[in-house]
């Protein structure tokens, strides 16, 4: 029999100002288990914040407590995301993701690039004029669509409709919200 004893609190849990009124540079959570009486302890999450409290790295742990993510993140002086490096499980750069925002600060672009700094994949965002996300397209190395995200909106601004295509206009999915008012 195996029972397993742990607390579930991640930073993003905390209200952001307590976070930010106690100064809180990082956060690491384990899980102890315990098997046939023996207890082991692994790491689960571990996560670092800068001043203003954006998330600068994160590593995600495996219920074996080897790593399944991790990422480092810089920001700009509005506190917009504008790099982040992805890592595999052995610490290698996997992949770098650049971003661009518009007037409004609103996410246009998301560039994806090798270790190399080769390109491999973009993604363009568009929005109405109330500022609500309308498409997502992800792009290849030639410019070809693999796939877009369409989102719908009902009249006080909630997402009604979710729906994926293939770079063929092939459905993949399509998910639809209702809400209560």
């Amino acid at each position: 029999m195996i029972a397993v004893l742990f607390t579930f609190i991640s930073a993003e849990a905390q209200n952001k100002k307590d976070l930010k009124k106690n100064k809180v540079k990082s956060f690491h959570q384990v899980h102890t288990s315990v098997d046939s009486g023996k207890e082991k302890t692994v790491d689960a999450i571990f996560q670092k914040f800068d001043d203003n409290l954006n998330l600068i790295e994160e590593i995600d742990y495996d219920k074996e407590g080897k790593v399944k993510s991790h990422f480092t993140a810089s920001f700009d002086k509005n506190g917009d995301k504008i790099e982040e490096l992805v890592f595999s499980d052995d610490g290698k750069l996997k992949k770098k993701k650049t971003f661009k925002y518009n007037a409004k600060g609103d996410r246009i672009e998301e560039l994806q690039l090798d270790p190399a700094g080769k390109f491999i994949q973009k993604c363009i965002i568009s929005y109405n004029t109330n500022g609500e996300r309308v498409s997502e397209v992800n792009l290849d190395v030639g410019n070809n669509p693999i796939e877009k995200i369409f989102y719908v909106y009902d009249k006080k601004g909630m997402i009604v409709q979710e729906k994926t295509v293939d770079g063929d206009g092939k459905l993949i999915k399509e998910d639809r919200f209702t809400y209560e008012y």
